[in-house]
């Protein structure tokens, strides 16, 4: 299958689950509010650190290995299930000691605990190794068709109300972590099937396995800085602002991941491509057109915000994310900056140079950090937009500049659509 058929395939149905995700999320935001969901979306945010921590990021080394087909697909499977179970016990066991000795709470709120750890963490470290073994086979169909399913499933339970009773609400909650570790089990089940691995449980060779581990630790660094570089705000935001603002911000926060959509999906076709091989020099040209169409993208929907933000976010997630317009405007140019950090990161991690990737990701930390520190005590939520935006520039720039030493670019070449660029955008949508 060509690139450009790979891209296609990925945008209608990646794009398909994202808009689901979208929605799913609108609804939780409705029912739950400003600060229930705020709440909810930074326990997950806390989760999701305790992940890389504990599960080395190892979904790193079967997307490089499996993408450049080194190691073979059904034992990298059986590996991802067992890495797993060990690593949803270890979170048991951490859980159940953190919760039982040094935090102060009921056994009923540390079973709580216990249930949405256990399931975000299993739920997605199955979801980040099975698609990612779907995508190396090339296949983005069907791993995302059968996420748009148990996404649908779980927008139809959420009542579109507002002002449900509290019980009703911690139902909702416990439902939407259980459908994470659903999803999960689904992606897992459904590729072994495609791949008839049942038929022969193998792992990785001893060899195999240790530049599986290699890989993870080189990547677990990078992993760890660039969590921090996009999520760090939220614990600023936190001891700084009200339950409410952080509600308004991570809502900013996860609509701006939204817009990732497009650069997400390019990435995952331009890694596996770049690690088999593809030619550097074409995967150049490809990299600076899509740039330039996300340019022409991000302009739009900056001048479309300007005009209706402030009463349509409003609208659409409900009357307490009213202070959602102003952090989102200013984190506008960070999420253009992003989306082309997104397709040269790939790039590098294709091409084996993550020390790349974390460099600049360390250098936009530091930047955050001090900025962070300095500014959101004061300024508040916008603070947090405008330093993350810059931030996330400088990332950007680091990475450009060593694409630059590689090839003969300049960062002008983003912002001159031609013809040619208008073309190729429209032939994916024949």
């Amino acid at each position: 299958m060509s690139f450009q058929k790979q891209v296609t395939q990925s945008l209608i149905w990646r794009g398909l689950y994202f808009f689901t995700i979208l929605v799913m999320q609108i609804f939780l935001s409705r029912y739950l509010e400003a600060g229930n969901s705020g709440w909810v979306f930074y326990l997950t945010n806390n989760f999701s650190f305790l992940l890389i921590l504990v599960g080395l990021t190892m979904e790193n080394g079967v997307n490089y290995y499996g993408s450049n087909n080194s190691i073979n697909h059904n034992a990298l499977a059986w590996f991802s299930i067992a890495w797993t179970f060990m690593i949803a016990a270890i979170v048991f066991v951490g859980l159940w000691f953190y919760f039982g000795r040094y935090k102060d709470t009921s056994t009923f709120t540390r079973n709580e605990y216990l249930f949405y750890g256990l399931t975000y963490i299993t739920g997605i470290q199955l979801t980040n190794f099975f698609t990612i073994l779907f995508y190396a086979n090339k296949n983005f169909f069907l791993p995302n068709f059968l996420m748009v399913i148990l996404n649908i499933i779980i927008i139809i339970i959420i009542p579109k109300q507002i002002g449900i009773e509290a019980t009703n609400s911690a139902l909702i909650v416990k439902l939407y972590f259980g459908y994470i570790l659903l999803n999960g089990i689904v992606l897992a089940v459904a590729f072994l099937m495609k791949k008839k691995s049942w038929q022969q449980v193998s792992f990785p060779k001893l060899a195999e396995g240790k530049l599986l581990l290699n890989y993870a630790f080189i990547a677990l660094a990078a992993n760890i800085i660039f969590f921090l570089v996009y999520r760090v705000d939220y614990w600023f935001v936190k001891k700084y602002c009200s339950p409410s603002d952080l509600g308004n911000y991570i809502q900013v926060s996860k609509l701006g991941q939204m817009l990732l959509i497009f650069p997400t999906i390019i990435s995952s076709v331009v890694f596996p491509n770049i690690a088999g091989g593809m030619q550097r020099e074409q995967m150049k040209a490809n990299i600076l057109r899509i740039g330039r169409v996300i340019t022409v993208i991000f302009i739009g929907l900056l001048i479309v915000v300007s005009l209706t933000g402030q009463w349509v976010f409003p609208q659409v997630f409900g009357y307490t994310f009213q202070k959602m317009y102003w952090p989102f405007l200013l984190l506008i140019p960070g999420i253009w900056a992003l989306s082309n950090l997104f397709i040269l990161s790939a790039y590098f991690g294709g091409s084996n140079k993550v020390k790349v990737n974390v460099q600049g990701a360390a250098l936009a930390l530091i930047f955050i950090l001090i900025g962070d520190w300095m500014f959101i005590p004061i300024y508040g939520m916008e603070a947090a937009a405008m330093v993350s935006s810059v931030g996330y520039f400088v990332n950007f720039l680091y990475s450009f500049y060593f694409l630059k030493k590689e090839h003969p670019v300049q960062f002008s070449q983003y912002w001159r659509i031609t013809k040619d660029d208008i073309r190729w955008a429209k032939s994916f949508l024949q």
